[in-house]
């Protein structure tokens, strides 16, 4: 279930393991992804899950109004004059390109906030969805100001399909990261967690 929202903030100020990055950034609630698998996500444990009503991967809420809300808090930081300091992880609790994104483009509406805002600072673009390839033009534009992080939790197919049963196949993964580091994108594959 899909749920288009309006939120009253997109960047939310980090800590702990992510105190090197000065911000959060999420586009949607909850991860489609999640259905029947990934029993390993903290987020299920966070409130946002306890407090939703519904199963962890069943529900999404989109945030349809996230690009209006960081143009005006980047606008902000610049009059703070943090901007240049931003350093953003997108996203820590959810995916920003699972299925919902290929028909709201809420992620490329954000991607496209930050190209046109100038030297922000630096972002980290999580995902397990190749779905990013789409937005490449946006990517190599924002040039050595992101990164791309696509998760990897194991080499087999087998392991895949009974952890991560409704995720991207690895081999699909692994030709993206090949497509975006061809592009000139700073890439990684983020091996976590650890599956056999």
């Amino acid at each position: 279930m899909i749920e288009e929202i309006l939120s009253k903030s997109i960047l939310n100020p980090t800590g702990g393991f992510l105190s090197t990055y000065t911000h959060s950034l999420n586009a949607y609630q909850g991860c489609a992804f999640g259905k029947g698998s990934c029993p390993y996500c903290y987020v299920r444990a966070m409130p946002v899950q306890r407090f939703s009503g519904a199963p962890w991967g069943e529900w999404v809420k989109a945030k349809m109004n996230a690009s209006e809300l960081l143009k005006a808090e980047l606008e902000a930081a610049r009059r703070k004059g943090t901007f240049g300091s931003l350093r953003i992880f997108m996203s820590t609790a959810t995916d920003p390109y699972q299925g919902a994104e290929s028909r709201l483009k809420i992620t490329r509406g954000i991607l496209e906030v930050f190209r046109a805002s100038g030297d922000f600072g630096f972002l980290v673009v999580q995902t397990r969805s190749p779905l990013i390839e789409r937005d490449i033009d946006l990517l190599t534009r924002l040039g050595s100001r992101v990164a791309i992080s696509m998760t990897i939790e194991t080499n087999r197919e087998d392991v895949r399909k009974q952890i991560t049963p409704t995720s991207p196949s690895i081999q699909r993964r692994l030709a993206a990261i090949e497509k975006l580091t061809r592009a000139g994108l700073k890439t990684q594959a983020a091996i976590s967690p650890v599956l056999p």
